[in-house]
């Protein structure tokens, strides 16, 4: 008599946004799907992303290509555009001031965040089964010798599974049960810091501008066909092309930095007039108050983030994306660095698999994934906390360390060409020490 097929073990992922719809596809490429279980649970009636745009580097790319999906993404590169134009625009007449070349860091894709997913959902395998309107609570463990997590949502629905894996957002429902437990566990209590999310002291405004409609307005206008940061003391505004140049997304930010790193409490996601909008931005050049005219009704947002922890696994449950490194969006690197966590996760569970299923539940199993992602995440998301610095002329008596000493940003002595040095070298933090070390231990240790 044959021998009875081993039971699948149950993964869970809570959260169907760009983290966690980018698991599931690394999940299918790394792992033997014929012995797993994956479920997705998204809390909305339907998939769908809010916000505008996003940024895909050459590292995620590179991600992108070797799951499959080359072609389609390859279809959104613009002849080019591998630079952007850094201006001083907080005046009448405003000023460029560097030319950030991404030329060592190869390509640069600038896309709609809605293209992207609609791109994932086609390769998601019919295998992989997905609820909708399932907003998890909580979760809690049992005594069952597997499936021993129980998830708990609202509205009563309950499951269980083996794995759980959290891609809610910076508000995880699973961070809120992991990070109490872990602090016990470990005689930890510091880990409470990072159970809820913080305030960056910086507040957005997001809006898609038609380039027919910017075109009437300004014919050629320079934010059409080539990115931009125009910038000025506490504010700066990010454009760049979208939908194979359909759109302008305009990401205009301001800052109250004595708010920087607080509680946050309210609401972080609402709406705004083009009134408000322009008054945030009086005086500054024609060219950006032109683009601003041409958002109608903008979205505006309070930009969360988190104090960084270092341990994301433990127990069955992973923490990627925003639930575990929520960050500011001034390198244009959240979305792509929840890419690199799937990435790495799903490669940590396939070497993990192929000593057999139940290894993909071990400690050691958690151990290399909090070996190999949190120091390259958490090194990104304080980059990106103090390239909002550079953007908003707030450089001076901030601690510098994580630009390295060989930086031409330390040589400058004129002001805006050190500003100009400091965000180059932010959009290449790949470069730095840390990143290199770590990606030399995935090869080693995933090879």
């Amino acid at each position: 008599m044959a021998a009875p097929a081993p039971r699948k073990i149950n993964i869970a992922i809570i959260g169907g946004g760009i983290g966690g719809l980018a698991l599931v596809l690394a999940i299918q490429h790394f792992c033997d799907l014929d012995q797993l279980e994956v479920n997705v649970y998204e809390s909305a009636a339907q998939i769908s992303q809010i916000g505008a745009g996003i940024n895909v580097w050459e590292r995620v790319y590179d991600i992108l290509t070797e799951l499959g999906m080359e072609a389609e993404f390859a279809t959104h590169l613009r002849e080019g555009e591998t630079s952007f134009t850094c201006r001083k625009s907080d005046q009448p007449e405003g000023v460029t001031f560097r030319e950030v070349s991404l030329d060592q860091s190869g390509k640069m894709l600038l896309m709609h965040r809605a293209d992207v997913q609609d791109i994932f959902l086609k390769y998601i395998s019919p295998d992989i089964k997905m609820h909708l309107s399932h907003r998890l609570e909580s979760y809690s463990y049992n005594d069952c010798a597997t499936q021993r997590i129980d998830l708990k949502f609202r509205g009563g629905q309950k499951a269980q599974c083996d794995l759980l894996i959290a891609a809610d957002g910076v508000h995880s429902a699973v961070r809120q049960v992991f990070l109490p437990r872990l602090a016990k566990k470990l005689g930890k209590p510091e880990l409470l810091e990072s159970l809820e999310p913080i305030f960056s002291g910086s507040r957005v405004f997001r809006g898609l501008v038609p380039a027919e409609e910017l075109s009437k307005v300004w014919p050629n206008h320079p934010a059409l066909t080539k990115p931009h940061q125009y910038c000025g003391l506490d504010k700066h505004i990010v454009t760049y092309p979208v939908s194979r140049g359909r759109f302008v997304n305009v990401v205009p930010f301001y800052t109250d930095y004595s708010k920087e790193d607080t509680p946050f409490t309210g609401s972080y996601i609402g709406s705004a007039t083009n009134e408000e909008l322009l008054q945030v931005y009086d005086g500054w050049e024609s060219e950006v108050m032109t683009l601003l005219k041409c958002i109608p009704t903008p979205s505006h947002w309070s930009v969360l983030t988190m104090k960084p922890f270092d341990i994301w696994a433990d127990e069955g449950v992973m923490l990627l994306g925003d639930a575990a490194h929520a960050m500011t969006p001034h390198l244009g690197a959240g979305a792509g660095q929840a890419i690199e966590d799937a990435y790495i996760l799903a490669r940590v569970l396939g070497h993990a698999q192929k000593k057999g299923s139940r290894e993909m539940l071990s400690d050691e199993t958690m151990k290399l994934y909090n070996c190999l992602r949190p120091p390259v995440a958490n090194l990104v998301q304080a980059r990106a906390k103090l390239q909002t610095r550079f953007y908003e002329f707030r450089e001076e008596d901030v601690d510098l360390s994580l630009v390295e000493a060989d930086s031409s940003l330390h040589k400058e002595s004129d002001r805006l060409a050190k500003l100009g040095a400091g965000i180059w070298d932010g959009f290449h933090w790949s470069n730095h020490s840390v990143v290199r070390q770590n990606d030399a231990d995935v090869a080693d240790l995933l090879s």
